[in-house]
């Protein structure tokens, strides 16, 4: 009796402790709790509910407020089904009572919307956000695919990594347990060998999950032990990059240490996939720490409407970029979306055409031989890329702005040369006359007899910068042959006969291709407002007697600090100068840099475009407008981000403003 009695008491002081200690089976330490707590989805995308510390004799159910808008299955995967908001609780259920863990808030938006959210820190780590990817609310809004297909939705909580690889010596590839909104994530370790060139980390194999010719939202989230800034580029053998060596795809990000960050881009898949050529993109932080990635999504999509092109077509005729012929075909989602017209930045150059070690000692078949070449021997042209170049661009519905026949720079020294040497002294002003015709005449007897060539290659600059011909700090071998007692630039001649000679010969030649007065021919320089007299005053002498130079090419190499944009201005000056001339005017080689990061560069294009299509409007024959490049990472000024769009299908705000600019300017 008495033992049962100590039996009694010892329970009940058992008891009582417990009830001070929190000890019991619903509400033990390590109990379940919610993790996601709002989701900011695509329409058409997936995202998994997180629930840490799962006790795996309970169950958990999920109830959507609105299953129109999100719906959830019993795992906790929700499906954005249609634009709109929901609510999404979340229960435990523990031996048949639930227990509210909580409620998930669900926002879906639509195809090509960035989500709220900027970054979401590690558990225990601080809450410093990083740096604010701007994303402008734009003007012509993009057009969405109405039922967006998705191609990839991973989040590793499977471990599944064979669709994934290490880019880079040394990267080792591993799932970690710290997740964007989860237990699993993809992790590069031992990066310790990264390059600036190439960079190093996770590369994913996109090849049998694309379409060819299609472009893709890609989204996902990042993050680095160390601050960082991620790049995603694209790495294959026909598209995305010259041969193996890669391409940016979409803007880069800033990350802060610890902290995931939302990113986002656009990809455009080339015309053709081959199986055996793989198609991988892989994330790049710039520095050598750990990196991971999570969350990662293909979306098909439209991100590019007809607004930019169809408008500039309107009012200049030809609005065009420069690519060279491998960004030609691996951009071509992208190009066609803007432009109808493009420039070959290299690949119809003297030096393109032009090859010492292919001068033939007999006529080659077919070749024009002119009464005033003086040569026994026969440089052989290299159309080959060109040819391709014909044919893309005939497929693309591209116009060609054919640059250049005559330029001081980029000609091989050895066609100025005695016996076709660079070793040898120069040739007489005779010779050279002869070589100068046979070259004109034989290159545009090739194009205009290639197929499709008369359909596309709509004008040319005959000649490029002779009034900058001194800029490489010594005298132009054209110059050299022509005026051999010329001693500096400030006793140029402004009546060069060699630019004379060359207009003469490609207008005889078009006009005995049926082509003189159809297709147009430019004198082509930079710093216009700085040569503006000489200008007209040569290409009046060109014209002396006959109209055979139709106007100016102005390449626009501008600044935001030098020259002046807007009406009034340099730039203005010398358009109407030119105007009064009676000169067909185009803008050839546009970018504005902004190497110190005023922020000016909006304001800049902004007063350049209204100028220019108020002129257009006034009446003067502005004919075209060529961006210098497709985006500020592959510019060749790309210190100084001159375009209107930082990568490939990422267009920066002044995009947005241009627009706007010349429709108000237009009406």
């Amino acid at each position: 009796m008495r033992m049962r009695r100590i039996i009694s008491l010892m329970l009940a002081a058992i008891m009582v402790f417990s009830m001070f200690t929190g000890v019991s089976s619903v509400t033990a330490a390590g109990k379940a709790k919610l993790v996601t707590k709002k989701l900011v989805l695509e329409k058409g995308s997936k995202k998994k509910i997180v629930i840490k510390k799962k006790n795996k004799k309970n169950s958990y159910m999920f109830v959507s407020s609105n299953k129109k808008v999100a719906k959830v299955n019993k795992k906790g995967k929700v499906t954005a089904k249609n634009i709109g908001k929901a609510k999404i609780t979340v229960r435990e259920i523990i031996k048949g009572k639930k227990r509210k863990l909580g409620t998930v808030k669900v926002t879906v938006k639509k195809v090509g919307k960035v989500p709220d959210e900027d970054s979401t820190p590690l558990p225990g780590t601080s809450d410093v956000p990083g740096k604010a990817t701007q994303v402008p609310e734009p003007t012509a809004i993009p057009t969405p695919s109405p039922e967006p297909t998705i191609s990839i939705d991973i989040d590793f909580t499977e471990n599944d990594l064979k669709r994934f690889s290490a880019e880079g010596d040394g990267v080792k590839l591993e799932i970690n347990k710290n997740g964007y909104n989860d237990d699993a994530c993809l992790m590069a370790t031992g990066r310790n060998q990264r390059n600036d060139w190439f960079g190093c980390g996770p590369a994913i194999d996109i090849t049998d999950v694309i379409k060819p010719g299609k472009t893709y939202k890609i989204a996902c989230y990042v993050r680095c032990d160390n601050n960082a800034t991620i790049t995603l580029r694209s790495i294959n053998g026909t598209g995305g990059g010259w041969g193996n060596w890669p391409s940016q795809v979409g803007d880069t990000i800033d990350v802060a240490a610890g902290q995931w960050k939302y990113m986002e881009a656009t990809y455009a898949s080339p015309d053709t996939i081959n199986a055996n050529n793989k198609i991988r993109l892989y994330w790049d932080a710039n520095n050598t720490a750990n990196m991971y990635v999570d969350s990662i999504t293909f979306i098909e999509t439209t991100v590019i409407d007809a607004t930019f092109k169809t408008l500039f077509s309107d009012i200049f005729g030809n609005v065009g970029t420069c690519n060279t012929y491998s960004q030609m075909r691996n951009n071509k989602a992208f190009t066609t979306a803007l432009y109808n017209s493009v420039t070959m930045e290299n690949e119809t150059k003297p030096s393109s055409f032009l090859n010492e070690n292919n001068v033939s000692n007999s006529v080659p078949a077919g070749y024009i031989i002119p009464p005033s070449y003086k040569d026994n021997r026969y440089p052989v042209l290299n159309f080959e890329t060109f040819d391709n170049v014909i044919q893309t661009a005939y497929e693309y519905g591209f116009k060609i702005r054919f640059h250049v026949l005559v330029w001081h720079s980029q000609t091989p020294g050895f066609f100025f040369r005695q016996g076709y040497s660079r070793d040898n002294g120069y040739v007489s002003k005779d010779v050279m006359n002869g070589r100068m015709e046979y070259y004109i005449r034989n290159v545009l007897n090739h194009i205009y007899n290639t197929p499709h060539g008369k359909d596309v290659v709509y004008c040319l600059d005959v000649v490029n910068e002779y009034f900058h011909n001194y800029d490489q700090g010594r005298k132009s071998n054209w110059n050299s042959i022509y005026y051999p007692q010329e001693t500096s630039q400030e006793n140029r001649t402004n009546k060069p006969e060699y630019v004379k000679r060359a207009f003469e010969i490609t207008y005889d030649e078009l006009s005995n291709l049926g082509l003189a007065g159809k297709v147009k021919l430019f004198y082509n320089d930079y710093n216009t407002y700085e040569v503006t007299n000489d200008i007209i005053t040569m290409i009046n002498y060109v014209n002396e007697d006959k109209k055979i130079c139709d106007g100016v090419g102005m390449q626009s190499h501008l600044d935001v600090g030098y020259p002046t944009p807007g009406m009034g201005g340099m730039i203005s000056n010398t358009i109407d100068a030119f105007a009064k001339e009676g000169f067909e005017i185009q803008i050839t080689e546009l970018d504005v840099t902004d190497y110190n990061n005023s922020g000016r560069q909006l304001q800049y294009y902004k007063d350049l475009f209204n100028m220019l299509v108020t002129k257009k409007k006034s009446g003067v024959n502005i004919t075209g407008v060529t961006f210098w490049g497709l985006c500020d990472s592959n510019s060749w000024r790309r210190d100084g981000k001159p375009l209107l769009f930082s990568a490939v299908f990422s267009p920066k705000p002044v995009f947005y403003e241009v627009i706007e600019t010349a429709k108000n300017a237009w009406k």
